[in-house]
């Protein structure tokens, strides 16, 4: 018998909520350190909640992320959405882009699910509606492609998917970022946009890693 704490037409009890967020909040933060291949048990533990009170909130770790990081896909489609009012296509083009891997910096767990070449290829299998939400991404970074195209700031024989590579290839600037203690992958990502640039130009926002930076960035990268 479901119980009324479980009963998803019911309100949940006060103790009932407070470990749903506690567990929600937790798995944002662990899925951001690890990524998805952590655990529901381990994220029980970093709640402080019994690995059985997490399976009677949670089926199992897909149903957690899925909860998680919906709002982080509506806000990143909102967000390209929002990019194609500003009136500078490059900008606007960009601003979306830098924001995205912002977020992605900070998230491991977002990096993996928005460069999977499917859901099916994560160690996670998440349902059906982040994958529709992060397919739902490609219309308005097409748009602000194309957009940035006609104005002529934008490389005549750049793609939509180019965007998506090069949100891929941060990740191992993260790893490197992480590494020597400072975010390199600013730079690293100018040094990509400049090259979708009709007339690369500017100064890139990072210095260039020193020899000894670049030692431990290319180990830590290597094991990533």
């Amino acid at each position: 018998m479901t119980s009324t704490a479980d009963s998803p037409t019911r309100p949940l009890r006060r103790d009932a909520a407070r470990n749903r967020r506690l567990l929600l909040d937790a798995g944002r933060e662990v899925f951001a350190a690890r990524g998805l291949e952590a655990t529901l048990d381990e994220i029980a533990h970093h709640a402080g909640v019994g690995v059985g009170t997490a399976y009677r909130h949670f089926a199992n770790k897909q149903e957690l992320a899925a909860a998680i990081f919906a709002d982080d896909f509506e806000q990143l489609a909102a967000s390209a959405r929002a990019a194609l009012e500003v009136d500078d296509p490059w900008q606007a083009l960009v601003g979306f882009i830098e924001t995205t891997v912002a977020k992605q910096a900070d998230d491991r767990g977002l990096h993996e699910l928005m460069t999977a070449g499917t859901m099916a290829e994560q160690p996670i299998h998440v349902d059906g509606k982040l994958e529709t939400m992060r397919d739902a991404l490609f219309e308005p970074v097409t748009a602000l492609v194309e957009r940035a195209k006609k104005n002529g700031c934008l490389r005549a024989d750049a793609a939509p998917t180019d965007i998506a590579a090069i949100l891929f290839m941060m990740g191992v600037n993260f790893t490197m970022s992480e590494a020597v203690g400072r975010p390199v992958w600013k730079r690293y990502l100018w040094l990509l946009l400049d090259g979708l640039r009709a007339t690369p130009c500017g100064k890139l926002p990072v210095e260039a890693l020193d020899f000894d930076e670049l030692q431990t960035a290319l180990t830590a990268a290597k094991k990533h």
